[in-house]
């Protein structure tokens, strides 16, 4: 038990701490949503932004979900692969296919104008749709053998039995709700037909730029919900690291106290036996001298 419990300790303290370090940047992700105040479009003037608003396709049209055939401005699709374990070890599951095609779209927030999005290697955070599964017993829906193929994947293994697959879509689709923040410019616009004023500011477009502070995130979620998300994690890290601890702690100072516990039993046992054997010697003398 002692050393059950050590190990569980040592367990959730390791678990504990990679979960939380590897979730920093989601942490520092959270702190630069929060410190970004939400902007109307039409006052938006360029530099990190954040808008809210909906979904509406551009003159570069939608793309078709591969694997559900809906329209959307942007899709992800991910196929993973479960593998069973050997020697009673526990299987694993792994991502073998994750592809990502999407189109430049706009966003209104009934402000009077609208912002043009450009989700080229955007941080997207949607929910995985689960779309269909193969496994030993089932084939893949009608026409997905087809989409792996034309990848270089099958849902056959080597002997022609199913692989246990699951695949999975993540849609941005028109009238969606849209959370954007990240880096933003205004384009410029065109002057007058005499060329003699300015130029007007031209259309907000938000897109992905290089660093932490470059990056774009778009959602389908409220930013109370993305900030949670991000969150999560980290706090799942932070607790299992501090149980872990409070374990290890526990163990470390039971298990003295229990020797010395066992050492006071010893003692007073050793005590209650020299006591007795004396008693017994002490009767036996008296009946003895009795006889």
């Amino acid at each position: 038990m002692h050393g059950f419990l050590l190990f569980l300790g040592a367990g959730l303290v390791l678990v504990g701490m990679s979960l939380a370090f590897s979730n920093l940047r989601n942490v520092a992700r959270r702190k630069r949503i929060l410190a970004t105040a939400t902007s109307p479009i039409s006052q938006a003037m360029g530099g990190p932004v954040e808008i809210k608003g909906n979904i509406v396709p551009s003159e570069k049209g939608l793309v078709e979900a591969p694997l559900s055939g809906r329209q959307a401005v942007w899709t992800r699709v991910t196929v993973e692969q479960y593998r069973s374990g050997s020697d009673g070890n526990p299987g694993s599951s792994s991502i073998v296919l994750n592809e990502v095609n999407g189109r430049p779209f706009f966003v209104d927030d009934n402000s009077g104008e609208v912002a043009r999005i450009i989700p080229d290697d955007a941080n997207v955070v949607l929910d995985q749709q689960s779309i269909g599964n193969s496994g030993q017993f089932h084939d893949p829906p009608p026409g997905f053998e087809e989409f792996l193929s034309m990848r270089g994947l099958s849902s056959k293994g080597f002997f022609g039995f199913n692989k246990t697959m699951s695949f999975y879509e993540e849609l941005l689709t028109p009238g969606d709700d849209l959370y954007a923040r990240g880096p933003s410019r205004r384009e410029q616009g065109r002057p007058d037909s005499e060329g003699s004023a300015a130029a007007p500011l031209g259309q907000l477009v938000m897109y992905a730029a290089t660093g932490s502070g470059g990056e774009l995130i778009l959602t389908n979620k409220t930013e109370k919900q993305l900030a949670s998300r991000l969150l999560r994690n980290f706090v799942i890290g932070i607790t299992c690291t501090i149980v872990g601890a409070f374990v290890l702690i526990g163990v470390i100072v039971w298990a003295p106290s229990r020797r010395q516990v066992k050492r006071r039993h010893r003692a007073i046992w050793r005590r209650f036996s020299t006591t007795t054997t004396s008693s017994a010697a002490i009767c036996a003398r008296s009946v003895r001298t009795r006889i």
